[in-house]
């Protein structure tokens, strides 16, 4: 029996086309906007430093969509979801030992970690099928 790889492009493409815009319009709201998006999370007004904090992750969330998207593999969704994964279990540690930050930890910390799923769920999506002769219809 005949074993050909089958790289499920329509899926993987459609999964990291999805993760990249949200990214992307997400990292563009942190760059451009960051006072109304932290006040979106907090429901109060971003400190200066609070809203320079926001725009470096804006710019490091368009760094990764650009990467994504440059190099639109696998092995890329899943090291983007490793790091995002990072950043939410740091701001969950943030949101334990400061409690005037916690509401806005929190809110990033889930936000990171559904970038994470989202992430990993276009890695998975993105790896190439194996599939056998008559399954291809040979």
């Amino acid at each position: 029996m005949q074993t050909e790889t089958v790289v499920n492009t329509r899926t993987g493409a459609g999964a990291g086309r999805t993760l990249q815009v949200i990214r992307a319009g997400y990292g563009a709201a942190l760059l451009l906007a960051p006072g109304f998006a932290v006040r979106l999370a907090t429901g109060r007004p971003s400190s200066r430093r609070t809203r320079s904090t926001a725009r470096v992750l804006g710019a490091r969330h368009l760094v990764q969509t650009a990467l994504t998207a440059a190099a639109p593999q696998s092995s890329v969704f899943a090291l983007g979801g490793q790091v995002d994964t990072l950043h939410a279990v740091s701001m969950v540690l943030l949101a334990v030992v400061s409690r005037s930050g916690r509401r806005l930890a929190l809110t990033d910390a889930l936000t990171e970690a559904a970038f994470a799923a989202l992430g990993f769920s276009a890695s998975i999506r993105a790896q190439p099928l194996q599939q056998t002769a008559p399954e291809l219809g040979l």
